[in-house]
């Protein structure tokens, strides 16, 4: 059974107070990684890359604390299962970068292997547990990331072709594609009503 807490709908200050304070956190975590990386020297393929770890987590975790306290307001089909997609894709970004210093590259390879083929079923699974409207929402991400993608990677690599600009590595690429994709998912999540 639902408490009341979880059926009475926020007031305009609580949601203006939660952005505020979201707003501040996010501010913050930008500061302290402006912060680390400037002292550290890192390329900017990394540093976006652990913006879209950073990211990822945070929602996952966000999500996490939603599910166990306010299990009515989160969508069929976006439980356990999103959280999961979320964290492990948090954790696949920070692993290249990070475990190198500690494990070897062949055994971070390996476990970034076992940690995309749980993601992948996990994703499987989320799509065939989702109601229509999180279909549709899934659906228009990709539509969105997928128009986006293909027509900057268009411009880019006949600017490259040209000479007029430099190449980008891979690692570069997929920090810029998960980007345009979680802009994707928040516009094509807004279209939808969800928030």
């Amino acid at each position: 059974m639902l408490s009341q807490s979880e059926d009475r709908p926020q007031s305009l200050a609580m949601k203006i107070g939660g952005v505020i304070v979201l707003g501040g956190l996010g501010a913050l975590c930008g500061f302290v990684m402006a912060r680390f990386f400037e002292a550290d020297g890192a390329p900017w393929p990394d540093v976006l890359a652990t913006a879209m770890a950073v990211a990822l987590l945070s929602v996952g975790m966000l999500s996490a604390v939603t599910l166990a306290l306010r299990p009515s307001t989160v969508p069929k089909g976006c439980g356990v299962l999103q959280i999961v997609v979320f964290l492990l894709a948090g954790m696949m970004f920070l692993l290249p970068m990070y475990a190198p210093a500690s494990i070897a590259p062949d055994m971070v390879f390996g476990g970034i292997v076992l940690l995309l083929a749980i993601q992948t079923v996990a994703n499987v699974m989320l799509w065939r547990r989702a109601d229509e409207m999180l279909r549709q929402v899934m659906a228009e991400t990709s539509a969105i990331a997928f128009w986006a993608l293909q027509t900057a990677l268009f411009l880019y690599a006949a600017a490259e072709r040209l000479g007029l600009v430099d190449s980008i590595s891979a690692w570069a690429l997929v920090g810029i594609l998960m980007a345009v994709y979680l802009l994707s998912s928040i516009v094509a999540s807004a279209r939808r009503g969800i928030s």
